[in-house]
């Protein structure tokens, strides 16, 4: 029976939400903020800055600007410190006003190409000429606006040092496309003009004419915050202080990539995600490697479904879905099923050619058919206990080659071809494996948390792939025949399902996110090795940067640099300096990295800081029980 999110609406808090009283304290510390500002204690006037109360303040103003406006170059002399604050003064011109200067300027330019005296001189006029024809063309054919556009930057210190020291700075950052300065004896004019009274007093020394395009560089200025006016808080925006906000409802689909090296805040940035869709009555499932989620679920009331070689709860892979689809639409859950089990059966046996496939294929038919199953059979009437087990699978083989399936033709023959990976399946069957991969299956997939972990077969490469590959389609069967709740499938560690001589198994996790977007299901796929999970092509297409490219959201967390390369070179993604800075791991400050990272959906990218709740640090990093938690 499963466990309704209700039940622990009152025991758990919601992220990030606060009080009544909290929110109220928190508008009136703002508020004290506004009036200190509109209003200060006192203002003392110099040359070069104004003492605003306790606060040293300078207002640069740009006064020329390069010839060629680079958008990331602002972008990042807008990424500054919170002290620092960007006005633009922008007023459409008229056209007709336009149009007479730029005649008398090309009037003028022609006078001084007639009285040249040298070649300097000359060439000037001519390129004046051809500038103010150009603008003059735009403006008669394609109805080009132009603009007076100002520039002003706001600093704000705690004393004279800082402020000469931030001054220094911003000189420095917008230095790479504009020329700024202190207006002297201006200092509290242009300080005015900072104020919200619309009113520049410097615009003598500011105004410029620029077209659309060169304003469209400045405004909007401020492009690097990521806040939805509903969704779910995802951490903190590193540049601006601000939380980050995501309505996956508003995204093209709501998968997400975590990449990260060993030990950067991966596996907490994925909890902190579970808990939140957990809150926001989604349905969670994660195939948990490292067994970090499963005794946190149980604690929450889900369900930690343990693989061991010592017993477990089996998923068995012969269960047939409710209802099968390919990229074409719905199928035949029989024939389909046959197909994943090929795929599973090809993990277990690499070697396997397409003969035997084949015959493979022809055997299970007719292996269903002996446990009653054919294509006719509505699966939607079947329990757990009607599905053949591995072990019976194990033992059909035998029976064929002693002959002993007297319905089947030339069985001594197919089996030949299958002799081979016979002896491969004991493993499952009977062997190591069995008590992993035998048996009915015996997991509460409504419970709204569950966590498979497979922590046992750590050092298992092979089995590991193959217990992966029987959770996700079962998984995949399980949200296609329900209801389309919310749910989200966190696939943990997800280069281990990335064999190279096995590609397909990476393209049914390429299939899944483009089927399961059409059931209200995001798939988050997480890795610490990106080599690994590009590894599985099948000479034609990657599979693994295919799975890359159906995903939205992106989410980088620090790696080596040969990592960080690797992902520009395969997922076409280009980091600035800015961004690599952030990203790479540096000897001894790996700690201080841990949880920052870039996220990004599409060409928007913050820099990102995943950030735990009271109740999310207590359940993840101190283990705490229900209840002991403190809310």
């Amino acid at each position: 029976m499963g466990y309704r999110l209700s039940k622990w609406r009152n025991k758990i808090p919601l992220p990030f939400v606060k009080s009544k009283g909290s929110i109220q304290k928190s508008f009136a510390d703002y508020n004290n903020h506004v009036l200190n500002q509109i209003s200060p204690d006192s203002i003392h006037e110099t040359e070069t800055y104004v003492r605003s109360g306790s606060n040293y303040t300078r207002t640069l103003v740009v006064v020329e600007y390069g010839t060629v406006l680079d958008h990331h170059q602002i972008e990042k002399a807008n990424e500054m410190s919170d002290n620092i604050s960007v006005i633009c003064y922008i007023r459409e011109m008229d056209a007709a006003i336009v149009k007479k200067k730029l005649s008398t300027s090309i009037t003028e330019n022609k006078q001084k190409l007639e009285n040249a005296t040298n070649a300097n001189s000359e060439e000037e006029a001519k390129a004046q000429i051809e500038a103010a024809r150009m603008r003059l063309h735009m403006l008669n054919f394609k109805n080009e606006k132009v603009f007076e556009f100002s520039l002003l930057i706001h600093l704000v210190a705690s004393s004279l040092q800082e402020l000469e020291s931030l001054t220094t700075t911003v000189k420095t950052k917008f230095g790479s496309f504009s020329k700024t300065f202190s207006p002297t004896i201006r200092a509290k004019k242009a300080f005015d003009s900072f104020l919200p009274l619309n009113h520049n007093q410097v615009e003598s020394l500011t105004k410029r004419e620029m077209n659309a395009e060169a304003v469209a560089q400045f405004f909007p200025f401020h492009e690097n915050e990521y806040f939805h006016e509903r969704g779910v808080v995802r951490g903190k925006n590193i540049t601006t202080g601000n939380v980050v906000v995501v309505e996956e409802e508003a995204l093209f689909n709501k998968h997400k990539l975590v990449i990260g090296a060993s030990g950067v805040g991966k596996s907490t940035a994925i909890f902190t995600d579970m808990m939140r869709d957990f809150m926001a009555d989604i349905l969670v499932r994660v195939i948990d490697p490292k067994a970090e989620y499963g005794p946190i679920f149980e604690t929450l009331g889900g369900e930690h479904v343990k693989f061991s070689f010592e017993g477990t709860k089996v998923v068995n892979p012969f269960d047939l879905p409710k209802y099968a689809y390919s990229e074409e639409g719905r199928t035949n859950p029989l024939y389909s099923n046959i197909s994943t089990l090929l795929t599973l059966f090809q993990l277990m046996y690499p070697e396997m050619t397409d003969l035997q496939e084949d015959v493979l294929s022809k055997i299970l038919i007719a292996f269903y058919a002996k446990h009653g199953i054919t294509e006719e059979t509505d699966s939607s009437r079947l329990e757990a206990k009607d599905y053949p087990i591995m072990s019976e699978l194990y033992d059909y083989l035998a029976k064929m080659k002693n002959g002993e399936i007297s319905e089947y033709a030339n069985q001594a023959e197919d089996y030949h071809k299958l002799e081979s990976f016979h002896s491969t399946l004991y493993a499952y069957a009977y062997g190591l494996y069995a008590k992993i991969c035998n048996g009915h299956t015996k997991v509460d997939f409504s419970n709204p948390l569950l966590a498979f972990d497979i922590f046992a077969l750590n050092n298992r490469k092979k089995a590991q792939r193959v217990v992966y590959f029987i959770l996700l389609s079962r998984l995949m069967a399980e949200i296609t025949g329900g209801d389309k709740r919310p749910t989200k499938l966190y696939i943990d560690e997800a280069h281990i399902i990335a064999d190279p001589k096995v590609p397909v198994a990476m393209e049914y996790l390429y299939f899944m996110l483009k089927v399961l977007r059409s059931f209200n299901c995001g798939v988050v796929t997480a890795t610490q090795s990106i080599v690994d999970f590009l590894s599985a092509t099948d000479g034609i297409r990657n599979y693994g940067g295919a799975v890359i490219s159906e995903s939205i959201q992106h989410l980088y967390l620090p790696m080596k640099k040969s990592e960080i390369q690797t992902v520009e070179n395969t997922i076409g993604v280009k980091f600035s300096q800015e961004e690599l800075n952030t990203l790479e791991i540096i000897d001894g400050k790996k700690e201080e990295q841990v949880g920052k990272g870039i996220y990004s959906t599409g060409a928007k990218r913050i820099k990102l800081e995943v950030v735990l709740t009271g109740v999310e640090e207590q359940l993840w990093f101190q283990k705490k029980k229900l209840g002991e938690l403190i809310c």
